[in-house]
């Protein structure tokens, strides 16, 4: 059964169980659940709670509750696995995850390149040929691995992502001496027509592919005050991009606090899980964020620059065609969205962003340990 199938068969076993007049509520509500993220299993005790609050009262479930889907959404996000709320900002959270997203990537490519190079190259000619055939699909599973390295990163984990990353390197000159090597290899790929279509297949089977499963928070239950604050500081490093002397500032109190001669139990059970304790306390310190910022828009500008380089290149060696006007145009547009990203004042609005959406992420857990 398809995942949409499911979905539509939850929705309809729970508006069954509501009065004819409330059901279109109770479809709404769960159907914002699940676009919020909730899981199946979550729908049947919110929508119950709700029936029977509203039955207890004899008022409508909009009196109660509100809008549909307005409260399902909210629901829905406090419904959500942990993990999943904590990692919400990543592209994916598992090796699964990272092999869908590196699919769908590789398709999106492929069908832009494909039509780029169709009106550019013409669309018979087989561009996509010898060499270049192989160079797609290693340089995304070496993308795949180095991001992966950085999920990797985002759960504390500090030294496999650096062996990752120096592997993913070393797998780039492999590649690029690979290519050299085969420079006279003039194996024939399809025609250029061919490669959006290709693409699109690669897009609809990624989306085919099963959900992976959300992991469980870390066991930290019988760790050593040792153990989980060395962790709470790997993950604020790794995840909230926090300097190690920021991390250790912010662990001050709590490692004193546990320091104390009063002080009974495990750091587990007085803060919490380590993961939700450090969302806290990323959610509570102010940190200088723009460090992350200023890499990500550093990194595309150097792409940005790389693709200024080949169309001026173009431009100079000619002839000028209606195709390399249209690029540079497009170029250009870049090069001003660029511009407006580095300013001052957008980077901090970003970094602001990135703080807020911290807070929201706290209190989606503070909500759900509540629930």
């Amino acid at each position: 059964m398809k995942r949409d199938d499911r979905k539509k068969s939850v929705l309809d076993t729970e508006a069954e169980k509501w009065p004819e007049p409330q059901r279109e509520w109770a479809k709404l509500a769960a159907g914002a659940m699940i676009f919020a993220g909730a899981p199946n299993e979550a729908l049947a005790p919110v929508l119950d709670e709700v029936r029977e609050s509203v039955a207890a009262s004899g008022q409508t479930p909009s009196e109660l509750f509100g809008e549909p889907v307005a409260f399902g959404r909210k629901r829905g996000k406090q419904s959500r696995p942990a993990a999943q709320i904590l990692e919400g900002s990543l592209p994916f959270h598992s090796a699964a995850g990272a092999f869908t997203v590196m699919l769908a990537s590789l398709g999106c490519l492929l069908l832009v390149l494909g039509i780029w190079i169709g009106f550019s190259d013409g669309w018979m000619a087989r561009t996509f040929a010898g060499p270049v055939m192989l160079l797609f699909p290693l340089m995304f599973g070496l993308c795949g691995f180095a991001a992966w390295g950085w999920v990797l990163r985002t759960r504390g984990r500090l030294r496999a992502p650096l062996a990752i990353w120096v592997g993913t390197l070393a797998g780039f000159a492999g590649t690029v001496a690979l290519m050299t090597a085969l420079g006279g290899f003039e194996a024939p790929g399809p025609p250029n027509w061919a490669m959006p279509p290709i693409g699109i297949v690669l897009i609809v089977l990624a989306f085919k592919l099963p959900e992976p499963a959300t992991r469980p928070l870390v066991d930290d239950s019988a760790w050593d005050d040792e153990h989980y604050f060395v962790h709470a500081e790997n993950l604020l490093r790794g995840r909230y991009l926090f300097t190690k002397k920021q991390a250790v500032a912010a662990l001050a109190e709590s490692r004193e606090h546990r320091q104390h001669p009063g002080a009974h139990g495990t750091a587990a059970a007085d803060f919490g899980n380590v993961e939700r304790f450090a969302a806290h306390l990323a959610a509570a310190t102010r940190t200088p964020l723009k460090r992350g910022i200023i890499l990500r828009r550093a990194g595309f500008s150097l792409i940005v620059v790389f693709f200024g380089i080949t169309i001026i290149s173009e431009l100079i060696e000619g002839p000028t065609t209606a195709w390399l006007i249209i690029q540079s145009v497009m170029w250009l547009g870049l090069v001003v969205l660029l511009l407006l990203a580095w300013r001052p004042s957008r980077i901090s609005s970003d970094a602001k962003a990135v703080q807020a959406e911290r807070r929201r992420t706290a209190r989606l857990l503070a909500d759900a340990d509540e629930k």
